[in-house]
């Protein structure tokens, strides 16, 4: 008999808010009182003028002129070498804009800027640049879109817009499946119907190419108490990551110039099955999946709008990690019941980016699920602010394309999973955790780093036109590296030395696809994480830097297992792991931690093989020895076996 896996239940509010669907715009005939509609174009990437600030600001024009010529033929001496035409003026900083005889295109105005600061009287360079108001979409809906726009809660993916819009790239979006509607048809690639189970299916047939959404309504008592009806949930979800945009009707995506790779995962009742959905995903990222067609439009980032009760299965975690091999990131909803996400899948598997709500004053909604394993925050509506985005009329069978409400995590995910299809137009090269690495640390808003800023993260990447120059290691991190074995153990560098949170930094080294990770920060130095250990995993899933904190010592292997000490101000955490237990963290100088440590570590009450958990008002972790060690404010620390 077929073990069955625990289906799946989609994060969002499925219900609509007390706003109705709003019927499809239409655009009215232009008459002789009818202003004209006026977009601004995208500004010129060329230009023809550079910004120097000299450190003697008061040389001469001829000797700054000089300088300027001079890394022209230096840098550009193989095309037609651009000479000054004129000093055009000194700005309010004292840094001279000179004008050349010719424009130039982004890839020269690099390498100039890069010869003219190699010069020792340069302060620094840039290259002047035309601009213009930011690009906003003509859609009708667009004004009711706040999520997306300058103002309170909204994020200005406006000013994001301005820099990138996605193209070239392909969300997938493993949820209810998609309908067909004006603002998404010509959007959308060549999806799938993974869902395996005809009880859920609704079209009475396996794994298919027809990803339609059939509805997930049911019937009294059939998946609850009361009726529901279809909640065209991933109809929702791809709309606000990339509907068609700019096309004078509907609404906008956060990524107008991608393409929506749609995955049915999830059918009656909104749930589907673990193995379905983890299947979803390695197809999704262009991995071989048994029995299926190959991926002719493998995914750029996959949009996880669903979650379940649990730890991390090995199914599912492995189908993430065969994506993030891929340098496919996976963004994955918190979930909605206001607990600490850390215990909801796949949002506690690692290598994934996880999504919370935010509302319009640009905290934490009140339903969203929190954590350290929460990397974002990303609008999510409420019940009176609630998110626009394309929908169905339907109450069960797909009915006319429509636009509608809904609110819930699931709505916050798609505008991250935009948001990195903006970066990675920029430089499609971007790995995973590059890609949450600029997230987080572009973050802003008024719980200090954790709000989404499309505008902020995407001005981050370096836009690749070429293939990039090797990255070299220094400092701190660098003598690590060196010291602890160099390229011939962990690889080369594949990033700059980047920073971390609380004023730490941080580099990441592959060597044959193995990744390792060196953290250095001012308390602790500088440690290698290594991943795929188990250790490493399970930094990573506990919230990296901002969860247990900065390594404060390597992984050691001692007899038995292994273990690696991290330190979070002054709260120490020892993740150790065994073959038989797994990762599972000891929090050192808490009260449990300190009396395992004066019970004489692991050669007294064992090896832990639970993390702390509460039960009954009380604080558990139980060791390999038969020992449970119980907290409370009142008893301190006891034990049983």
């Amino acid at each position: 008999m077929r073990r069955a896996v625990l289906p799946l239940a989609v994060t969002a509010a499925l219900a609509l808010t007390a706003q109705p669907a709003v019927a499809a715009p239409t655009n009215p005939a232009a008459g002789p009182d009818a202003p004209a509609v006026t977009v601004p174009s995208d500004p010129p990437t060329e230009s023809d003028r550079v910004i120097v600030k000299f450190r003697d600001t008061a040389a001469p024009e001829a000797a700054k002129e000089k300088v300027v010529d001079t890394a022209a033929q230096q840098a550009l001496g193989d095309t037609k070498t651009p000479e000054v035409e004129e000093h055009v003026k000194q700005t309010t900083a004292r840094a001279d804009v000179i004008k050349l005889d010719r424009e130039l295109d982004e890839s020269e105005q690099k390498d100039l800027v890069r010869e003219i600061e190699a010069n020792p009287a340069v302060e620094y360079a840039e290259a002047d640049r035309l601009a213009s108001a930011s690009w906003v979409p003509n859609d009708t809906y667009t004004q009711f879109q706040w999520s997306l726009l300058p103002q309170q809660g909204g994020v200005n993916f406006p000013a994001a817009w301005d820099m990138s819009r996605g193209n070239g790239q392909t969300i997938a979006v493993l949820d209810t499946g998609i309908t067909p509607h004006g603002d998404l048809d010509s959007k959308v690639v060549p999806g799938r119907d993974f869902i395996n189970d005809t009880n859920l299916s609704r079209d009475y047939d396996l794994r298919d190419a027809n990803p339609r959404d059939e509805g997930d309504w049911s019937a009294p008592g059939e998946c609850s108490a009361g009726a529901r009806n279809s909640s065209w949930h991933g109809t929702h979800v791809a709309g606000l990551a990339a509907s068609v945009t700019h096309n004078g009707a509907g609404i906008s995506g956060a990524a107008p110039g991608a393409k929506i790779l749609p995955v049915r995962v999830l059918g009656k009742c909104t749930n589907g099955w673990v193995s379905d959905i983890a299947d979803g995903i390695s197809w999704s990222a262009g991995a071989p999946v048994a029995g299926q067609p190959a991926n002719r439009n493998p995914a750029s980032v996959i949009n996880l709008s669903l979650n379940y009760p649990g730890q991390c299965g090995t199914t599912m975690q492995n189908a993430i990690n065969t994506a993030v091999s891929r340098k496919v990131p996976v963004v994955v909803a918190a979930g909605n019941n206001s607990v600490n996400a850390g215990g909801t899948a796949p949002a506690n598997c690692a290598n994934t980016i996880v999504v919370g709500a935010s509302d319009t004053t640009g905290y934490t909604a009140g339903y969203s699920n929190t954590g350290a394993v929460v990397d974002i925050l990303a609008p999510g509506g409420t019940a009176a602010n609630p998110m626009l985005s394309t929908f169905n009329s339907g109450t069960t069978v797909p009915g006319a394309p429509t636009y509608g409400n809904l609110y819930g995590t699931s709505m916050a995910t798609p505008l991250v999973s935009g948001t990195v299809a903006l970066m990675k137009q920029r430089d499609p090269g971007l790995t995973p955790a590059r890609i949450e690495q600029l997230l987080t640390s572009t973050a802003s808003g008024p719980l200090g780093s954790l709000n989404l800023d499309p505008a902020a993260a995407v001005r981050a990447v370096t836009p690749r036109t070429t293939v990039q120059a090797s990255y070299t290691a220094a400092g701190g991190i660098g003598s690590k590296w060196r010291a602890t074995g160099g390229a011939a153990k962990w690889g080369n560098p594949v990033m700059n030395e980047a920073n971390a949170a609380n004023g730490g930094r941080y580099q990441e080294f592959v060597k044959n696809g193995r990744k390792t990770t060196i953290y250095w920060s001012r308390s602790t130095g500088a440690y290698v994480v290594e991943n795929p250990t188990a250790i490493g995993s399970k930094f990573i899933s506990a919230g990296r830097e901002r969860g247990y904190g900065y390594p404060s010592s390597d992984e050691r292997r001692v007899p038995g297992g292994a273990y690696q000490l991290f330190r979070n101000g002054s709260s120490l955490t020892k993740v150790m792991w065994t073959p038989a237990t797994g990762p599972k963290a000891v929090k050192e100088t808490g009260g449990i931690g300190g009396a395992w440590k004066r019970a004489g570590f692991e050669r007294g009450w064992g090896w832990p093989v639970t993390d702390e958990y509460r039960s009954g008002g009380e604080v558990l972790q139980r060791f390999s020895n038969g020992v449970t060690a119980h907290w409370t404010p009142q008893r301190g620390v006891w034990t049983t076996r």
